[in-house]
């Protein structure tokens, strides 16, 4: 039986879904490959058949299994699939399924005054300070994804002397906001890059881009955070998946 840990504050069924792309990774179940039946992994973890299909949802939820009535769970195929139309994840969360090295860059990391950003979806008063973030995320070294972020420094106290190279941005407001970060709204579009955007991620000026606006929110309405995200379409696509 694989062991899971009950002492861990990670849930035991994200335990079983580390454990899943960990092998997905790894290539032990390898793109089109069926996954263990329900049954088979209840008693290869010792939990229960609610949390081995809580866990199952939430790899079909990221775009890394597709789970047909009746046959069974398979690997996906194709570029990573993100689901961050539908889930409150970041892009470093939804693409560490990839079988693909996943590394990131921080161009900027700085305090600047809420005068600095000409637009924020709250009033800030003047005095009020930011984290201004400026990333871009690769694949196996190839440049996807630019991704500007601003967090509310008084929301978030400490988050400041986080290590964006190796920390996701959702993990660090996590542990540190004041309060529980519970929602969020985004906006996607198609745009064309401009010159700075287009030379970080090494294309053209006249390559779409599929381009994310987002704002989080802590469980109180509060807005927490703002980003814009550029991703590369000839590498990552973002997938829904529906039910009816």
């Amino acid at each position: 039986m694989t062991e899971t840990d009950r002492h861990l504050m990670l849930p035991i069924h994200e335990q079983i879904s580390e454990a899943l792309r960990t092998r997905i990774r790894s290539g032990d179940l390898p793109v089109g490959s069926r996954l263990p039946t329900e049954t088979a992994l209840m008693s290869q973890f010792g939990v229960a058949r609610g949390t081995v299909r809580r866990a199952l949802r939430t790899l079909n939820e990221q775009g890394i299994v597709q789970t047909l009535q009746g046959k069974g769970t398979y690997v996906r195929s194709g570029r990573p699939e993100p689901s961050i139309a539908q889930t409150l994840v970041g892009l470093s969360e939804s693409l560490s399924y990839s079988e693909k090295s996943l590394t990131t860059t921080v161009l900027q990391q700085q305090i600047i005054p809420a005068s600095g950003i000409s637009r924020f979806p709250t009033p800030l008063e003047p005095a009020e300070q930011l984290l201004s973030l400026d990333r871009i995320r690769f694949l196996d070294g190839v440049p996807v994804a630019r991704l500007k972020n601003w967090v509310r420094l008084q929301l978030a106290p400490g988050i400041d002397r986080t290590d964006f190279a190796t920390t996701a941005l959702f993990t660090a407001l996590d542990s540190a906001a004041t309060g529980q970060v519970s929602s969020g709204r985004r906006t996607f579009e198609a745009v064309l890059p401009g010159g700075d955007i287009a030379q970080s991620l090494g294309i053209s000026t006249t390559t779409p881009l599929l381009f994310l606006t987002q704002v989080t929110y802590l469980d109180d309405g509060t807005v927490i955070e703002w980003s814009d995200v550029w991703m590369d379409s000839h590498h990552v696509t973002v997938a829904m998946n529906l039910t009816r």
